[in-house]
């Protein structure tokens, strides 16, 4: 009974969809670790890192067409770096992931929106390296970094109809990025800026 009901919700829900575009987006992270224990060492210094993110997706527009959702699949680097009397910490990471946004319109015309955007990407590590000074580690299984990890978003895109079949964005998002599955006394949490760019088709 419970299973038909959630089916029927379901349904009604994207009974409201209408398939608008599939994209294809890509940026870069300046991420900080954040990281606290016990033996948390005040004086350790920590740097901001960059690197890569890409996403692949479809996106669906509401009766109301101020309104959108998507859904994608997501590729991200989250490094820092850190420094500690003659010791140097580098952190490179590789996450895979599902993201889910929706969005608002702020601004349209014929050639441009102005939206802003919230959601949570859900993902896990797929690599992990860890250097401190000359000595290399491998973090990928490490309970700081290891598991399912939640990113809550909230940003703004902008977008431009190039042609009436392509548009192109360009976005910010703000970001931290949560260990659901670290049982230790060992917390990290990662703040994360995302500057994109993408690239829509309608369909």
């Amino acid at each position: 009974m419970i299973k038909k009901v959630l089916l029927t919700l379901v349904l009604i829900g994207f009974s409201n969809l209408y398939s608008q575009e599939v994209f294809i987006k890509t940026g870069k992270n300046s991420t900080e670790f954040n990281f606290s224990s016990p033996n948390n060492n005040p004086e350790i210094s920590y740097r901001t890192g960059s690197g890569g993110f890409y996403e692949i997706g479809y996106l669906f527009n509401f009766e109301n067409e101020k309104l959108t959702y998507s859904v994608g699949l997501t590729y991200n680097e989250w490094n820092a770096s850190a420094s500690y009397l003659d010791n140097s910490y580098t952190w490179e990471t590789n996450y895979l992931g599902i993201q889910h946004t929706g969005s608002y319109q702020l601004y349209t015309s014929t050639d441009l929106e102005v939206e802003v955007v919230a959601g949570v990407n859900t993902a896990t590590i797929i690599r992990g390296d860890q250097f401190i000074n000359t000595s290399y580690f491998d973090i990928k299984n490490s309970e700081e970094f290891s598991g399912i990890v939640v990113q809550p978003l909230l940003g703004a895109s902008l977008k431009y109809f190039v042609f009436e079949e392509i548009s192109l964005s360009l976005g910010y998002n703000f970001s931290k990025v949560y260990n659901l599955s670290n049982s230790t006394d060992e917390k990290l949490i990662l703040n994360n800026s995302q500057f994109q760019f993408g690239l829509h088709i309608p369909i």
